[in-house]
């Protein structure tokens, strides 16, 4: 009897213990990492003063890959998110950060703005991220995914302009967030040297087209008939 009552002890400290304090064993974790966006080298492509300001409204992800965790397609329906891969803050705040910092290294504008500043202009930009995962479908080379929609409109009416959605898809070597961290950052260099110099000619075209709806046409003012006696 007495030996039975210290077994059934014996078995409820056990059970406690695997409970509580995790007696098994379990897998390792992995460490957590964290990434930004590589920062824009300068170029030397100048235009002189005839470079156009812009200024960047809106610069928005997609709900879908708007978190902080690395987003990865397993199947043609499917996204996984990775717990231990993550951004080093909001996804869109660093996309802004770099889309911003591209343009103005490219040379081709005067300035990059944000929609609160006091730089007059014609136009305006509204930039959305539409895809941004890591494609690890099986039968598919490893890929990093990146698709930026541009839109430029006119001020103040608000009449869209001009419209280009560009998509990057870079082939990366393995299955890892640093490897795939690299080929985004390789996806959004290559889209902005492609949206860079149309953007600039779009919103230098809307300048040059403003100007001359608001210059004077030279004539004198036909002055107001005299009242009919």
């Amino acid at each position: 009897m007495i030996g039975d009552k210290s077994a059934g002890r014996r078995l409820f400290f056990l059970s406690l213990c695997l409970s509580l304090f995790g007696c098994v064993s379990r897998p390792t974790r992995l460490p957590s990492e964290t990434f930004d966006f590589a920062p824009s080298t300068g170029s030397s492509v100048k235009q002189g003063d005839s470079r156009p300001a812009v200024v960047l409204r809106t610069v928005r992800v997609v709900a879908a890959f708007a978190g902080e965790d690395f987003v990865y397609r397993a199947t043609d329906y499917r996204y996984e998110r990775d717990p231990y891969a993550h951004f080093l803050s909001s996804p869109e705040l660093l996309i802004r950060t770099a889309i911003s910092d591209g343009l103005q290294a490219s040379g081709l504008f005067q300035a990059v703005v944000g929609a609160g500043s006091a730089i007059m202009t014609h136009t305006f930009a509204e930039i959305s991220v539409r895809q941004l995962y890591g494609d690890f479908r099986p039968g598919r080379p490893p890929a990093a995914v990146i698709a930026v929609r541009f839109l430029l409109i006119q001020s103040p009416r608000g009449t869209p302009l001009w419209e280009r959605t560009i998509v990057r898809r870079v082939p990366i070597r393995e299955r890892s967030a640093s490897t795939l961290m690299r080929g985004w950052n390789t996806g959004l260099h290559q889209i902005l040297a492609e949206a860079a110099p149309l953007l600039a000619q779009q919103i230098r075209e809307a300048d040059q087209t403003a100007e001359k709806t608001a210059a004077p046409t030279g004539h004198e003012p036909t002055p107001p008939s005299p009242p009919k006696s």
